[in-house]
């Protein structure tokens, strides 16, 4: 069971271009739709009180994962090529409930498998620390049960990876049967998508890399170095709140941006042909429906 990645993200760059309004116009309007509203919100003077800051955390987190479900219906629609607008966007709140439902669903269920495998990965780890176990093994032991963990996330995440474009295809068999749907379609597929998923990983590493300048850059105006970073405690204190404040979020994001615009209607296209791809593998394409109801 293979699928071609560079094929898939061939015809993902060829069918996103061919878009109007084009990508990067819909990728703009989900960022000023998330990261926009989250630096507007950050504006609103609210009572110091931890209680109202958390609600509005929440209720930012819960709207970000209706738009970002808007994103995926727009990457399945570009897919297809069915002429998305930004409106798709916006689709996701008309079935909003459901999409919260299904993204708790499968928060708790990553979390608990997650709980059941840090578990049984702690009890080797804790019966060799009892047992006076030397550096160098407990050492090794400890990084196993990290990378072990580690491991654990990403399976669990590749599992229910296709649940968003399961839930636009097919909304009315609610929130629960996506996840469960997922689960069975990435069973012996999760290499081919973390394969896909990890070709990206040259795009992360440049916004990494300017980001990493914006902040050196201003921890050098204050007069900030790393060494004195690590060895000074107030030191430490001053340099988070240089890359804490305002303007260094702002120009790190600002400097990002071009790359966010190409990567992210790209990575979503990608992964929206990668479902139809299971999607064909795993059925006849006359069982595919042509357009998600929504």
């Amino acid at each position: 069971m293979e699928i071609d990645c560079k094929e898939l993200k061939r015809q993902s760059r060829e069918r996103m271009t061919l878009t109007d309004p084009k990508f990067w116009v819909v990728a703009l309007a989900y960022l000023a739709m998330t990261v926009g509203l989250s630096w507007l919100i950050s504006l609103i003077p609210l009572p110091n009180s931890q209680t109202i800051h958390l609600f509005f955390q929440l209720l930012l987190n819960l709207y970000t994962t209706v738009v970002h479900f808007g994103m995926c219906l727009w990457a399945l629609w570009t897919w297809r090529q069915l002429d998305p607008g930004v409106n798709s966007l916006m689709q996701g709140f008309s079935v909003a409930g459901r999409v919260i439902v299904m993204e708790l669903g499968i928060y708790l269920r990553v979390l608990g498998w997650y709980l059941v495998v840090a578990f049984t990965l702690a009890m080797p780890v804790f019966i060799l620390l009892i047992a006076g176990a030397g550096a160098g093994l407990g050492m090794f032991t400890l990084f196993l049960f990290f990378a072990g963990l580690i491991a654990t996330i990403i399976v669990l995440q590749l599992r229910y990876a296709l649940a968003p474009y399961l839930l636009a295809d097919r909304p009315d068999d609610g929130p629960t049967a996506p996840i469960r749907r997922s689960a069975d379609l990435m069973r012996g597929w999760k290499w081919e998508l973390f394969k896909l998923e990890f070709s990206f990983v040259g795009w992360e590493l440049i916004n990494l890399f300017l980001t990493l300048m914006v902040i050196l850059f201003f921890l050098d105006r204050a007069g900030l170095s790393f060494p004195q970073i690590i060895l000074d405690e107030m030191q430490y204190s001053k340099a988070m709140a240089v890359i804490s404040s305002p303007p260094v979020l702002i120009l790190s994001t600002l400097v990002t941006t071009p790359v966010f615009l190409w990567l992210t209607p790209y990575r979503e296209t990608a992964r929206a042909g990668f479902y139809d791809a299971r999607l064909l593998a795993a059925s006849d394409a006359a069982d595919q429906p042509e357009m998600p109801p929504l």
